[in-house]
């Protein structure tokens, strides 16, 4: 597998939120560098480019997980009021008849 093949495997992976897999790429690809004896400067570059790309999209990810979770507390936080609400007014638990 070529360098150029292998950074579209790793853009394929953090496009499918399959972290695991972009590690062990990176990884991978970290070793393919390492073991040529230069690494041309536009290659470099390029690589640089891409990786500042993809650390824009991973962050992006994690804001939108972020606030799914803090949506999702929200939610829990409203259901729970409103049981307590419920069970005050009709004395009994949630969800017993």
């Amino acid at each position: 597998m070529s360098i150029e093949e292998l950074e579209r495997e790793i853009d394929n992976a953090i496009d499918n939120e399959d972290f695991e897999k972009a590690s062990k790429l990176l990884k991978k690809r970290e070793e393919m560098l390492k073991s040529m004896k230069e690494i041309p400067k536009e290659l470099a570059d390029e690589i640089i480019e891409r990786d500042k790309k993809r650390m824009e999209k991973i962050k992006n990810m994690m804001s939108e997980i972020v606030e799914i979770v803090k949506k999702s507390d929200a939610f829990k936080k409203s259901l729970e009021s409103y049981q307590k609400a419920h069970n005050n007014i009709y004395g009994k638990s949630w969800g017993k008849g």
